[in-house]
This record gives structure tokens, sequence and C-alpha cells, in this order.
């Protein structure tokens, strides 16, 4: 955005916000800025909105912003909630821009999703006097090359985050221990808050055979599928190269690729695809807003991620009873602790041959995985409870009041 269209926004703001006094401001609801690059379908952005959707929207206002100075496709979603998203790109003039904008939003809480480098942006905020200054970290990883350069900054920007943050919060522990080290514990600040599903989006028919048809994919086929946007991360390679030994062992079996397509990734795996003979097998789906009931119609989930924090979509097969085989990651063994019924976590280093023995045993099980209902009770007295997740950071903005 321009500096002049920056200044008529907050012009705009401004005079909104001086029609009010603070104190009522503050008397009726909390405002609590969100920091993300952009507003993607990506699981952060997910649960927000799925925490947004839960909170009282008489005590707590959520606004957005972006850094990335970018619309992104959950906009209109967060608008149409009662939320705002602003987009302050980053730049030589962005601290300016955002200190005075914080001020101007009369922000108590400015919770930050971007790793270590909310350690920026939380010192930002307390040099405009924001009182509650949340880290919350959602991967074990931010996914960028660790060069000296990248070292040394993070090294900053860490050192930031302990200086600056009032609360300092991880999807899982495995998620925590990464960012903040094995002493976390001592931290008085460390607080682990675990993601929760709204189960409201579970709801639907069971629709086997007409899924199989959707993506031309052989009828009564053992249906694998796997869920995840086309970055490094997600190893899409490894898991057509495990697909490809399982398809070796069963004849009558498919696999739907679930996930924001990119066209270099897509790319190479069409030509492994290719190469293996599975044009017949395997079907793209792109991205989905139906992903639910893809998974109920699906015999089981393949997960072999490189890094994660805690895998929304791992939870979200549990929630569906649908079994996963997943790497042996810390936030995949805090779910399996919680499902063990549902979920195989297997090392990375494992070959495809065993995954692949593995997945056979999975899709051979004669044992049902349960109703629907009976599933989504296991899911809600679990520590995934989307009103156990509201709750906990409740208590963590009302700290700020």
């Amino acid at each position: 955005m321009s500096d002049s269209g920056w200044s008529s926004m907050v012009e705009e703001s401004t005079a909104e916000n001086s029609r009010i006094p603070v104190e009522e401001q503050l008397k009726h609801s909390m405002k609590i800025l969100h920091i993300f690059g952009r507003m993607t379908r990506g699981g952060a952005e997910m649960r927000t909105l799925d925490l947004m959707r839960h909170i009282d929207q008489d005590q707590y206002k959520f606004h957005f912003c972006a850094l990335s100075g970018l619309p992104g496709e959950l906009d209109d979603e967060v608008r149409g909630l009662g939320g705002e998203v602003f987009y302050i790109k980053l730049g030589r003039s962005f601290p300016s821009n955002f200190r005075r904008f914080l001020r101007s939003g009369n922000y108590q809480v400015v919770h930050s999703h971007v790793h270590y480098f909310s350690g920026y942006v939380l010192r930002l905020a307390a040099q405009a006097g924001v009182p509650g200054r949340i880290a919350h970290f959602r991967n074990m990883d931010d996914g960028k090359d660790l060069t000296l350069l990248r070292k040394i900054r993070n090294r900053i920007m860490k050192g930031w985050i302990n200086r600056y943050a009032t609360d300092i919060v991880a999807v899982c522990e495995g998620a925590m221990r990464s960012a903040w080290g094995e002493q976390w514990h001592a931290d008085p600040r460390c607080q682990v808050i675990y993601n929760g599903l709204d189960l409201s989006k579970f709801n639907g028919p069971l629709q086997p055979d007409r899924v199989r048809r959707e993506f031309g994919l052989p009828d009564n086929c053992k249906l694998i599928i796997h869920i995840g946007r086309m970055v490094p991360q997600k190893n899409h390679e490894r898991v057509i190269s495990i697909f490809n030994e399982i398809a070796s062992r069963h004849s009558n079996v498919g696999l739907l690729l679930v996930g924001r397509r990119e066209n270099g990734v897509e790319n190479r795996l069409r030509d492994m695809i290719a190469r293996f003979d599975l044009v017949e097998k395997v079907a793209f789906a792109g991205e989905r807003n139906d992903v639910p009931r893809l998974l109920r119609s699906s015999d089981m989930m393949i997960f072999p991620s490189l890094w994660e924090g805690l895998p929304g979509a791992v939870l979200e097969s549990c929630a569906v009873g649908t079994p996963i085989l997943a790497s042996d990651l810390p936030g995949v063994r805090e779910i399996a602790a919680q499902f063990p019924c549902f979920v195989k976590a297997v090392p990375l280093n494992t070959g495809d041959s065993e995954w692949s023995l593995l997945a056979e045993e999975i899709l051979e099980s004669k044992e049902p995985a349960g109703s629907v209902e009976n599933n989504f009770n296991h899911f809600q007295q679990s520590i995934f409870n989307i009103d156990k997740c509201v709750e906990e950071f409740c208590k963590v903005w009302a700290r700020k009041m």
C-alpha cells in the first residue's frame, strides 16, 4: 500500500475511534491485532478464524495485519465475521507506519504468528505502548535456509522476543522446545495451547463412491489421501514414492492430493507419476473447502512431512476417524498420544517399502474406525476441543485488560 493510501486508512481509523472514548472501547471490547504474512488458507490462518468464530464478539474484536501488503483469500471471511484486514507492507517506512497504526487503533494486544520475526513486530508494539504482546510459535521451523546471516538475524529476533513479549505461546510442546529451548518450562510467559477444531464443519453425508467418481479414480478402490499445499515442507515427492510401493502391492488403490498447487512441484510430481505408470491412480484436487468430506471418504491418510508444528490435517483425520500414517515428528506424537488407534508415526528415514507394509496393514484392517458420532465425542473430550482452546486464549488476553 502506498504511504498516501496508508495515511488515509489511518485517518479514517483515527476518526472513527475518536468518536468513542477509549475507556468505553476498553469497557466493551478488547481489540486484538493478529499478525500474518498474508491471509491465505494456511493452517495457522484457518485455526485463527476458527478461534474468531467461537469468541465472544462483544468482548473481543479481531483485526489482522498482512505484512506482505497483499490481499488474501480469507480477507472477505474475516470481514464477514466482523473483523478487519489491514495491509502494511514491510519496507523502510514500516516501523513508523506500524507504530502510528497501533497507536491510532488503540490495540490492547498484538498477537504475532510470524515465528522469530515476531521479535521485530513486538519490539515496535512495545514502543507504541501496546500492553499485550504475544509471540505464537506454530511450527518447528520457518522453512528458510539457515545461512549465517539468518542465524544472526534469528538470534537478534529471539532476543527481542525475550525482551518484549508478555506471553509466548506454542501449538504443541515440540514447537515450543524447538523455538524456545528445552528449558521453556522455566519461563513463566511460556504456555502450550493446542489448536482446537470446529467440528461443525465435519457434518455431512458419507460419499465414498461419489468422491472416487468425482476425481476419476477407480471404483471401490482403497483411497489414500494427502493434504498439504505444494511446498517442500510437505514432501510430496516422498508421497508419490511411497504410493508407488503401495500400488505395487495393491492393484486397486487410488491417491488423492489435496492442497494448493504450485507449478514447479506439480510438474515434478506429474513426471514421477508418469514414470511410475500411476496416471490412472492419482488425482489432483487442488485447494478445497470440503476437506472433511474427502477425509471421511478415504481409507487412510499418508503424511510424510519434513517438519510440522501441530498438523491440522492429522487432527482433522482423527476427528472423522480416518487412520493416518505420518512422519514421526513431535507434534504428530502429541496427537498420537490422544488418538493411538488412528495415528501411526513412522521415522522419515524408514524406507518406502516399510511405509508401504504399514499402509497395507491399515488398508487391510477389518476393525471399524467407529461411528462419526463416537469419533466426534472422543475428539470433543480431548485437548483439541475448540472450546478449551478459546478458554485458554481468553485467559491470556484477559490479563491485558
